[in-house]
């Protein structure tokens, strides 16, 4: 499972990042979402969310000397917030440009747990849950 992006139909809201941070962390901050917008221009925005495995390799598992992320047993990778130093080398190494590090950990989509919040306040159909 993981979160399809359609970034011809994002209008740059952000809504996908406030209620991703809100979500997990009871605060409405971006920098702290699993998915974020990328601004390449007056119309042009890109939403870049963690395909979990579905076209990339796992490079963010592999480049984390911490042992802080892994796949687990439904397929989703998780960051362990409690092992993460946020050396970035996770996000160095995404191809997708799907993880981030602020105030020194790493943040990335898990999914909500199977009912991803984005997906579900997307007006525009950008976001969709593909399985």
């Amino acid at each position: 499972m993981y979160v399809k992006v359609n970034a011809d139909r994002c209008s740059g809201c952000r809504e996908c990042e406030l209620v991703c941070s809100t979500y997990h962390f009871g605060v409405s901050n971006p920098k702290r979402s699993g998915i974020r917008i990328e601004k390449r221009g007056l119309t042009e925005d890109i939403p870049r969310v963690c395909v979990h495995g579905n076209g990339c390799r796992y490079e963010c598992i592999s480049a984390c000397k911490f042992d802080a992320i892994k796949k687990d047993d439904g397929g989703i990778v998780r960051i362990d917030h409690e092992k993460c130093v946020g050396c970035g080398a996770c996000a160095r190494a995404c191809p997708l440009n799907a993880i981030w590090t602020f105030e020194g950990k790493a943040y990335k989509c898990d999914l909500c747990g199977g009912e991803p919040r984005c997906v579900k306040v997307c007006s525009q159909g950008a976001l969709e849950v593909v399985r």
